[in-house]
């Protein structure tokens, strides 16, 4: 992949500066596009910055040259309103613009929410029901769900290559949907069995840019060690939080959820169960696909993320 040049959006996001860094050390060219500018871009060889909105009637210029969009861009929280604009709409026009420009690939930073959550005990793959009712689900997984029916729509003669990735963590970045519920230094955590379907930072941005040379296709990206919520709360200890963990049987709550849509959150059925019910997950599939380089065990990725970023 010696000469490529990559078209990054949301290139000063979590996932995008582990995407831009991986993309570095790959020795591969870089166009950096941020919707609200790149306070903190590096200055480089072989690295441009854009800024703009995607759906710019320009978008498709600013890609002339490349060989392949990693598309990071969206948001994580938001109205159902931003949600639809910035991730759904504003996908469309990146497969519009590169298809445009000639550009043989895209690449789509995915999240494996856009799963149902099956029956407890089961392994989520790639072959697994997509959520079958998005309307009892957050704005986020709707957004997600439509942003992958959008590209696969738009994708024309070019390739799209969808990553589901886990919950995002690192330095910084402690915190998930899948732990619990968390008030002050008080955390309920809502079971113990299951595993947590996480995707450390440096995989994301590993896998997003070695996509850019693998087959097409839509592959889980998961971290080889994946941790009950038991584990995980033993390792993130370490910095402190939660000062006491409260644990309920997920079931518990199950007993009061609702299919109904005026629910929130955990008390809507499906959510709950996406988050909560004890699950394993199969990441085998895009390790084996894309190359992916082996990790550390979770304590010791956790470690060093405590080490470098502090508390979550």
């Amino acid at each position: 992949m010696g000469a490529l040049t990559l078209f990054l959006t949301g290139a000063g996001s979590y996932v995008g500066r582990a995407a831009a860094e991986s993309a570095r050390r790959a020795g591969l060219g870089l166009v950096l596009h941020s919707r609200h500018g790149h306070g903190d871009a590096p200055a480089a060889p072989g690295v441009a910055s854009v800024t703009g909105a995607l759906d710019a009637p320009d978008l498709a210029e600013r890609m002339q040259g490349c060989d392949a969009v990693i598309h990071v861009a969206g948001r994580m929280q938001g109205t159902e309103a931003q949600f639809q604009k910035d991730v759904v709409a504003d996908s469309r026009a990146v497969m519009r613009a590169a298809r445009a420009a000639g550009v043989a690939k895209v690449v789509l930073a995915g999240s494996v929410s856009v799963y149902g959550a099956g029956t407890p005990g089961a392994t989520i793959t790639e072959a697994s029901p997509l959520e079958p009712r998005p309307d009892l689900r957050d704005a986020y997984t709707r957004a997600k769900l439509a942003q992958e029916a959008a590209m696969q729509d738009a994708d024309g003669e070019t390739a799209l290559t969808i990553l589901r990735l886990g919950a995002v963590w690192g330095a910084g970045r402690l915190w998930n949907a899948h732990i619990g519920m968390a008030k002050g230094p008080v955390l309920i955590r809502l079971g113990g069995e299951g595993q947590i379907p996480l995707c450390h930072v440096a995989r994301a941005g590993e896998a997003l840019v070695k996509a850019v040379g693998a087959a097409p296709g839509t592959f889980n990206i998961l971290d080889d060690d994946l941790p009950d919520r038991v584990r995980y709360l033993t390792g993130l200890a370490r910095s402190g939080w939660p000062r006491l963990v409260l644990p309920l049987p997920w079931r518990m709550l199950d007993l009061v959820a609702r299919d109904g849509p005026t629910r929130l959150g955990l008390l809507r059925r499906p959510t709950l169960r996406a988050r909560m019910m004890p699950m394993a997950w199969d990441g085998a599939r895009g390790r084996a696909a894309l190359g992916l380089a082996p990790q550390a065990t979770f304590e010791a990725l956790m470690a060093a993320a405590l080490a470098e970023g502090g508390a979550p």
